[in-house]
């Protein structure tokens, strides 16, 4: 899910091939729909076309052209957008997936609605791209269009050095990987180093590292980005799944969900 140019060393390349085997253990991607539609309830959005930002391999966008919406998905990474198109192919309507910057695109339509899912937002790592990419955004949207967006809570971040294990087990290979981060409060960036080890049949078919740096903000300061790119902030609550509803974001939530509309 990387729409912008060069934000982190090596980014979703080799990650690519492994990123489905991961997260589908790891993440509900249906129930991340039911939850967006929950929010377009809730904010009267009634969206027939979508563009999503950064959309990876595409694990959003299917679940919702199979509930009727016409998708447009694009991303940075060629490789993350094979992977998508491949998955998208005997859908109706067929999701889009289109190789392109968040922070300039050209589409030659406008949605709806635009989201931005799993804090990619955060891969624009200066107030120029971000506002760059507002604008890009408002451009391609109706008139008064929704942007629904993750971000991640600088003031959540955890101060000191932290590693976390993720180990997946499945069609005959297994993949272990490290992240190490440490939160720089200085920039309010949060540079995250993925370690892969991966096996099967008894030894090591492949061993890389990533470098994913993100831009955290605070709720008053995604404010003022929104006002500056032409978005009014609607509401912000915790990203979390479908069943725990709409939780108010304190200091410490980490994922918080955005609602914005175009001026």
């Amino acid at each position: 899910m990387l729409a912008v140019a060069r934000p982190s060393r090596g980014a979703y390349r080799r990650f690519a091939r492994y990123y489905d085997l991961i997260y589908h253990g790891l993440v509900n991607y249906e129930g991340d729909v039911d939850f967006l539609e929950n929010v377009f309830q809730r904010f009267h959005i009634d969206p027939k076309t979508v563009l999503d930002l950064g959309c990876g391999t595409g694990n959003h966008d299917l679940p919702l052209a199979r509930r009727g919406y016409r998708v447009t998905g694009i991303d940075r990474s060629r490789e993350m957008l094979s992977l998508a198109r491949k998955k998208g192919a005997t859908l109706r309507p067929r999701p889009r997936f289109v190789h392109a910057d968040m922070r300039s695109f050209r589409l030659g339509e406008r949605f709806d609605v635009a989201i931005c899912m799993f804090g990619a937002f955060g891969y624009l790592l200066t107030q120029r791209d971000a506002l760059q990419s507002l604008r890009s955004i408002r451009t391609h949207l109706e008139p008064k269009g929704f942007f629904v967006f993750e971000f991640w809570h600088g003031p959540a971040a955890r101060p000191s050095p932290f590693q976390t294990w993720t180990h997946i087990a499945k069609k005959d290979i297994e993949i272990v990987r490290l992240d190490e981060a440490r939160f720089d409060p200085r920039t309010g960036r949060l540079p995250v180093e993925f370690r892969f080890f991966v096996f099967g049949a008894g030894r090591v078919l492949d061993r890389f590292d990533e470098l994913h740096t993100i831009q955290t903000y605070t709720v008053r300061g995604m404010r003022e980005l929104l006002r500056r790119g032409g978005f009014n902030l609607l509401g912000t609550f915790a990203a979390t799944n479908v069943n725990k509803g709409f939780r108010p974001v304190s200091r410490n939530t980490f994922r918080i969900m955005a609602v914005a509309r175009a001026r």
